[in-house]
């Protein structure tokens, strides 16, 4: 829905707004900072990559004075917009005064003609994100200047309405930020976890099912483990290692044909079926025996060496480029054990100290049948991936909640920072 010929309503440089707004550009209403500073120590400096894309979230920053080039000096309550790629949608209100890269604007408001938690909105919505888009130059590393931003025709209401809207779309950003640090709770409770299950273990059951904690521990060399845990080489605790078709033509590829997994489709603990590239049947069966089957184990070998995860029940026919295929001997290893360990700050440790390469490492399944593993009782072993799956669980689910959160807020603000939806302010909020 649009406002277009709507009684009450006129058309305008910023399209169709309320007759009761005003046509503004945003160099009318805000202004950019100009004062340049030198990082000192103590000084909070802010560099794009402290900003988190998209989220207006600032993750930090660095007070260590170490950097020599000329800075911007902003003040608390600025809106740091981030010129450099701005498509990756970089903003963030200022926590407290301090400096920043020149590759981020400070932009205020002007009195009596903004609010700035409006403005900071304003400038996150499409309507101004889509003629940023078309103005950056640069091919390359494409940049916008605070002159194309001044130049951008908004409808502006009055500050009372202003900070009506400011304050709806506000209320769901803490409520991303509260999600947000949910699922940073989470993952770091998940990397305590892994921490302790793969070195002290969850125990052993008793006859009523419940698990006690492990009381002896030996040395070994991945350090100390329960007593009653082995530590073998993968291959001993592998049907077989070997590594996927690999194909330099496109000749292979077809718009209809068997699936081929590629280390991109490859995640943490999980396999993304999205973009997947279809080969021909004739090429398949010239491959058959390097088909991937459920709870095969799929390490990437280059780029991200050592992201690992188990290929799904329901598959069907499947083939993977280049990635080395761990079928495990299931009364020895299982497989989800075995994937989160190899995800796990231990395993990945293991996984690099075997990667070759300088720039680009990678694993080769010979050096992957050498990594070390710990080895519980079988029931210790899905015990461990059942917890961590149990967290992994959580964390989807928050990630869904801030999905949703996300397109809630779009849509919010499609509605309000167009005057769709209008407030009736009242006496006490226009003060």
């Amino acid at each position: 829905m649009t406002n277009s010929g709507i009684p009450g309503y006129r058309e305008t440089d910023a399209g169709w707004i309320p007759e009761d707004w005003a046509p503004l550009s945003l160099g009318t209403i805000a202004s950019a900072r100009k004062n340049k500073a030198v990082a000192e120590y103590g000084v909070r400096c802010v560099e794009l990559e402290h900003i988190e894309p998209e989220t207006g979230r600032l993750l930090g920053w660095d007070s260590s004075g170490a950097q020599a080039s000329i800075k911007t000096a902003f003040k608390q309550w600025d809106v740091l917009f981030g010129k450099l790629r701005p498509y990756l949608r970089k903003y963030a209100v200022a926590p407290f005064d301090g400096i920043c890269t020149t590759e981020i604007l400070a932009i205020h408001p002007k009195d009596d003609l903004a609010d700035r938690s409006f403005l900071f909105q304003l400038i996150q919505g499409d309507g101004v994100f889509s003629t940023v888009e078309a103005l950056s130059y640069g091919t390359k590393m494409p940049r916008v200047s605070w002159s194309d931003l001044a130049d951008i025709v908004v409808g502006v209401p009055s500050l009372a309405e202003q900070r009506a809207v400011a304050a709806i779309l506000t209320a769901v950003d803490d409520k991303l930020d509260v999600i947000a640090h949910q699922i940073e709770a989470t993952q770091t409770l998940k990397q305590g976890l892994m921490q302790t299950l793969f070195s002290r273990g969850i125990g052993t059951q008793d006859a009523n099912g419940y698990w006690l904690p492990h009381a002896e521990f030996k040395e070994t060399e991945l350090g100390d483990v329960p007593s009653c845990w082995d530590v073998q080489r993968l291959e001993a605790l592998s049907e077989s290692i070997t590594v996927g078709i690999a194909t330099s033509t496109t000749e292979h590829y077809a718009d209809r044909g068997i699936p081929l997994i590629r280390n991109q489709n490859i995640k943490e603990d999980r396999l993304d079926l999205s973009d997947l590239l279809l080969i021909t049947p004739e090429f398949d069966a010239k491959n058959k025996n390097k088909r991937v089957k459920a709870g095969d184990i799929l390490t990437v070998r280059t780029g991200y060496p050592g992201t690992t995860c188990v290929v799904p029940e329901g598959l069907g026919l499947v083939q993977t480029f280049t990635t080395l295929i761990t079928r495990p001997r299931h009364e020895a290893l299982h497989a989800h054990f075995a994937a989160r360990y190899f995800n796990s700050p231990q395993g990945k440790k293991l996984m690099l100290h075997q990667a070759a390469g300088g720039a680009q490492q990678n694993i080769n399944a010979g050096n992957l049948k050498k990594l070390l593993v710990p080895v519980p009782p079988l029931s210790e072993q899905v015990r461990i991936a059942e917890v961590l799956a149990a967290v992994d669980a959580k964390a989807s689910v928050l990630r869904e909640r801030s999905v949703q959160c996300r397109a809630m807020k779009r849509g919010l603000m499609q509605k309000l920072l167009t005057g769709e939806w209008r407030f009736n302010v009242d006496a006490e909020m226009a003060a």
